[in-house]
């Protein structure tokens, strides 16, 4: 029996995990911008329909920083799969954000 495409995406998604990743920046500044340019780069790339992206504008809800424990902007949080990870910077450096987000070359 075929399954169906949503079937086959659950299936993939239980096998691979869903990525949960929480994306804090600073309205249109250069390297926040940056940064979601090479998340959803990086998304497309090797976690293609295993991942959301959230983000978070700290100027418009400082709050959630605060909750985050995040000081510097942008940070990257990989909420999901546990344990979290935060990343710091424009996230240019793929293969360190691969490394931290713990995506190995057979996740892609």
């Amino acid at each position: 029996m075929n399954k169906s495409p949503q079937a086959k995406h659950l299936v993939r998604r239980r096998q691979h995990g869903h990525y949960l990743l929480r994306l804090f920046m600073v309205g249109n500044g250069q390297n926040s911008q940056k940064a979601l340019a090479n998340l959803r780069s990086l998304c497309h790339e090797r976690l293609e329909g295993r991942c959301t992206i959230e983000t978070v504008d700290v100027v418009e809800d400082f709050q959630a920083a605060v909750r985050d424990n995040i000081l510097v902007t942008p940070a990257l949080i990989l909420v999901a799969p546990l344990p979290r990870v935060t990343v710091l910077g424009n996230l240019s450096d793929q293969q360190k954000v691969l490394l931290a987000l713990r995506v190995s070359e057979d996740d892609s």
